[in-house]
């Protein structure tokens, strides 16, 4: 059986809390999730399966149906957020209109909060939920060795399958993955030319992840408190060395919350720098799992920015949101971070609940202070299944579970809500637009981006994201 695994063209996505004018507009980043799991199939069956990742390689929905025609594949396999659902729920029945017989499965972030009612959807024949990498290989073999009967497929934890139409959800798989038995994601499948970041260091840029979960209470977060499991320093700097020889020079760590093990991470940076790597990289982290040591060690083996969920500048909104830390904490990682050489981007949120207009633009200001090289104001918004969005519910601030009637029945006419209920959308979305516009317009911010422009090809690049935040902010 041909496996194609895709990335479906973005036709029907659903807005964020992101400024229009800045979605889609860092570059593209690949499916690592995707990629693992092919990387699993390919492995365990020998057979090297297909990759369209779309987006990236400007395939449209046609193109992409006559690539279909000629690949003549059994099983299509998407892994998808709720933002692309629409996308590959119509995908999926162009799909199935040029053939009966293509099967389709879903997994991904979605899937994991919503597997009966995806699997409900009649252009999904699968679904995987939890971690994949094993599970849609176990679904393969079965179909491939003709024992895909009921009985077997029920053995089959975190797969959801259907029998005459009918659907079918297994328990879920309760044995997390061993990370370091993973082999590493597939890039060999994909162009690694077709991604980018704009405001990257390096020539080549490509993701990997050394980290699974976190322990952090963050309400708004949909991984909050997860179990927190770490690749060994020898996996990671080998997956490293791989990305090297393959022309990487430049690395994003897609970890939620890399620093939570410091000396895992502190033997990993020193076997990266004993081994004479000469990359650029990148990483998220909390302001409370960082200090000098780590920082030092950091930027010793080629960390140039740390991204930082800062939110907010006010205590009780801070409090509010479970993030465990304060202004004074933030203040002083932001400054142990630029002290060591060591550029960060800040996460910041407005329209948290009970969050005045005043405080908001307080919130931007403690953003400058930080001197941070980059700042995202994102507007508070409750995601499906997250604490945030059932405190939502249970004050009565919604009247039914929308995301779940949206789970169950998708449509493009989906709007999302924000939570601030003393500002209309058009507000909240104008309040933003005015964040950016005074964190990036001001004179101390403009002229230390102009002092660190190493290269014509840096000032073009942030002179791009600068022109879609300003132009947003004129409705240009």
């Amino acid at each position: 059986m041909k496996i194609l695994f895709l990335v479906p063209p973005e036709l029907l996505p659903l807005e964020s809390s992101v400024p229009k004018a800045l979605e889609g507009g860092k570059g593209y980043y690949p499916k690592l999730g995707l990629l693992s799991v092919a990387a699993q199939y390919e492995r365990a069956t020998g057979d090297r399966p297909v990759f369209i990742d779309c987006p990236p390689e400007g395939v449209t929905l046609d193109d992409l149906l006559r690539r279909v025609r000629e690949i003549q594949p059994g099983m299509v396999a998407m892994s998808i957020m709720t933002f692309n659902l629409l996308d590959a729920l119509h995908t999926s029945r162009k799909l199935k209109e040029i053939d009966s017989r293509i099967r389709v499965c879903l997994g991904g972030p979605h899937v994991n909060l919503y597997p009966r009612e995806t699997l409900a959807q009649p252009e999904v024949d699968f679904v995987v939920f939890g971690e994949g990498e094993y599970i849609f290989t176990r679904l393969i073999a079965a179909l491939e060795t003709g024992n895909s009967s009921p009985e077997h497929l029920r053995s089959i934890r975190g797969l959801g399958w259907k029998f005459d139409g009918i659907p079918h959800i297994n328990p879920d798989e309760t044995e997390l993955v061993d990370l370091n038995q993973l082999t590493y994601p597939a890039r060999h499948l994909v162009d690694l030319s077709k991604y980018q970041h704009i405001i990257g260091e390096g020539r080549q840029f490509f993701t990997l992840q050394a980290t699974r979960g976190c322990p952090a209470a963050c309400t708004f977060c949909d991984i909050r408190q997860t179990p927190f499991r770490t690749r060994s320093p020898e996996s990671v700097v080998g997956e490293i060395e791989a990305m090297v020889g393959m022309g990487v020079d430049d690395m994003f760590f897609v970890d939620d919350t890399i620093t939570i093990d410091k000396k895992n991470l502190m033997a990993t940076l020193d076997l990266m720098i004993r081994r004479g790597l000469k990359i650029h990289f990148k990483i998220s982290a909390r302001v409370d799992t960082v200090n000098e040591e780590l920082l030092k060690k950091l930027r010793q083996a080629g960390c140039y920015r740390i991204h930082y969920g800062i939110e907010s500048a006010t205590p009780r909104h801070l409090k509010y949101l479970q993030k465990g830390q304060t202004p004074e904490k933030i203040e002083r990682a932001c400054r142990m971070t630029r002290e060591a050489g060591i550029g960060f981007f800040a996460y910041m949120m407005i329209g948290i609940p009970h969050e005045t207009r005043e405080e908001m633009f307080q919130t931007v200001e403690f953003a400058k202070r930080l001197k941070p090289d980059y700042a995202q104001f994102s507007i508070c918004t409750p995601y499906p299944k997250t604490e945030l969005y059932f405190q939502m519910l249970s004050e009565g601030i919604l009247e039914e579970d929308y995301w779940q009637k949206f789970a169950e029945s998708p449509s493009p006419g989906f709007k999302i809500r924000f939570w601030n209920k003393d500002f209309t959308e058009e507000e909240l979305r104008q309040i933003q637009d005015e964040c950016h516009a005074r964190f990036y317009r001001s004179p101390s911010y403009l002229m230390k981006q102009i002092g660190k422009v190493r290269s014509w090809s840096d000032f073009t690049a942030k002179a791009r994201m600068g022109t879609r935040i300003l132009t947003s902010r004129l409705g240009l």
